[in-house]
């Protein structure tokens, strides 16, 4: 069946509120208190932490198998119609570079979204050891974050039954919306999307209001009379 594969998601409410990073450590020190399965601590920190810092779908960093769904009847066909997904291959240990103290990823863009340059994170960073450990890890082509698509899913529901893991793209691109020193283009380059979703993400973080409120505050102060 098209559509979220997972009904219960979000059981608990679509978030719509970014955290900041001390709010998202908790997150990573959660892992160390669940049961992981046959994951250990570091590949599932470091997961947390590149689709914090990167603001990647879950699918382009651990890649997704080829699945069939259903377009239901509708005014342009009357039956439903199966297709196919394409298969992802994930994030593989060549597709990160290592830099100086600048780490380079390559991440293919998932719905029709277009990445043309691999994304560059500063290893400064908190959390940026653990991914670049798991890098250091993974043989040669093979994927960095080997995570079955379920299996991420309910890891994140034993961290925080709250949460997802596309939230921690809404938290990046919302912060990335959020600073007046990145253009629209900036943004559409990081993370794929259309001009018009970059607005729509620009709007709720509140960027345009804050923006119109210091032109009033700058406005106003010009006028006031010298006393």
């Amino acid at each position: 069946m098209r559509g979220n594969p997972y009904p219960h998601r979000y059981k608990h409410g679509k978030q719509k509120k970014a955290i900041t990073l001390e709010q998202f450590k908790p997150m990573i020190d959660k892992v160390d208190q669940i049961d992981l399965g046959k994951y250990n601590p570091l590949t599932v920190k470091s997961f947390l932490a590149v689709l914090y810092w990167c603001g990647l779908r879950k699918t382009e960093v651990h890649g997704s198998k080829r699945h069939r769904y259903v377009c239901p009847s509708c005014k342009r066909h009357e039956q439903p119609i199966a297709k196919y997904t394409e298969a992802i291959p994930g994030i593989l240990k060549e597709d990160i570079e290592v830099k100086g103290d600048m780490m380079f990823i390559e991440a293919v863009a998932r719905k029709h979204g277009k990445r043309e340059a691999p994304l560059e994170l500063w290893l400064g960073f908190p959390f940026m050891d653990l991914i670049l450990e798991q890098w250091k890890r993974t043989p040669p082509k093979q994927r960095v974050w080997p995570i079955a698509e379920w299996d991420s899913w309910n890891l994140m529901k034993k961290i925080d039954k709250k949460k997802y893991l596309h939230y921690l793209r809404f938290v990046r691109i919302t912060e990335l919306c959020a600073n007046p020193k990145l253009s629209v283009a900036d943004i559409c380059s990081w993370t794929g999307l259309t001009p018009q979703t970059i607005n729509d993400y620009m709007e709720r973080s509140g960027r345009f209001i804050k923006r119109t409120a210091q032109a009033m505050r700058e406005q106003y102060e010009r006028a006031m009379p010298i006393t």
